[in-house]
């Protein structure tokens, strides 16, 4: 069963419920349930934050979201979103009579489309 959780809930580290490392060690269920309750733990060593335990959905949310603000991410779905529209078989048809097409032709064909702009 999914739990789901608002990436926008989550807190800074230094506000997470904590738990010790000894307590991970010696009661890894009880902590990682937690986890799964809350959205994270932190680990402590020593009263010292040391790690955050979280869900794999969380992790993954976390990493989309990191992705979707990346410039270059951005570009890159870009890409793929125009290079799938020149998948099509009018592309291909298109692609295959410009190959197709003499010199003159080409020019033609550029000169019309430019008076069309």
């Amino acid at each position: 069963m999914a739990i789901d959780y608002d990436i926008h809930s989550l807190h800074m580290s230094e506000e997470l419920p904590t738990s010790p490392a000894s307590e991970l060690k010696n009661s890894f269920k009880g902590v990682f349930q937690r986890a799964l309750r809350v959205g994270a733990v932190s680990i402590t060593r020593n009263r010292k934050r040391e790690a955050i335990l979280l869900s794999a959905e969380v992790y993954d949310r976390i990493i989309a979201e990191l992705a979707a603000r990346d410039p270059l991410e951005a570009l890159r779905n870009d890409y793929e979103a125009r290079f799938e529209t020149m998948q099509t078989e009018k592309a291909r048809a298109a692609y295959e009579d410009a190959l197709d097409s003499s010199p003159e032709g080409l020019g033609k064909a550029a000169v019309a489309h430019a008076a069309g702009r």
